[in-house]
């Protein structure tokens, strides 16, 4: 598989946006959108989980993993929120 380059990463994103705002009826710019987003804060939770290996396991860096890995939990569980709002759960 090959990796997208950053400028055909934001023709795409930009792509799903406008299909999003149209008819996407396989739902596939919705996926990229979320998994795009979901992404930004998993990257968050593996670059905290690599300082804390690489820095001897302080407590200073086992703070901001925790954070990261709360923060990404938050937006999992308001994403389905608003998933149950959209589809009348």
């Amino acid at each position: 598989m090959l990796i997208p380059t950053d400028k055909e990463l934001k023709e795409a994103l930009d792509e799903a946006e406008r299909i999003r705002e149209q008819d996407d009826p396989g739902h596939l710019a919705r996926a990229l959108l979320y998994l795009h987003r979901r992404n930004g804060f998993l990257e968050k939770v593996f670059q905290a989980a690599e300082r804390y290996m690489q820095f001897g396991q302080g407590e200073q860096e086992h703070a901001v993993l925790l954070l990261a890995i709360e923060e990404a939990r938050k937006q999992k569980l308001h994403d389905s929120e608003l998933e149950d709002r959209e589809t009348g759960l």
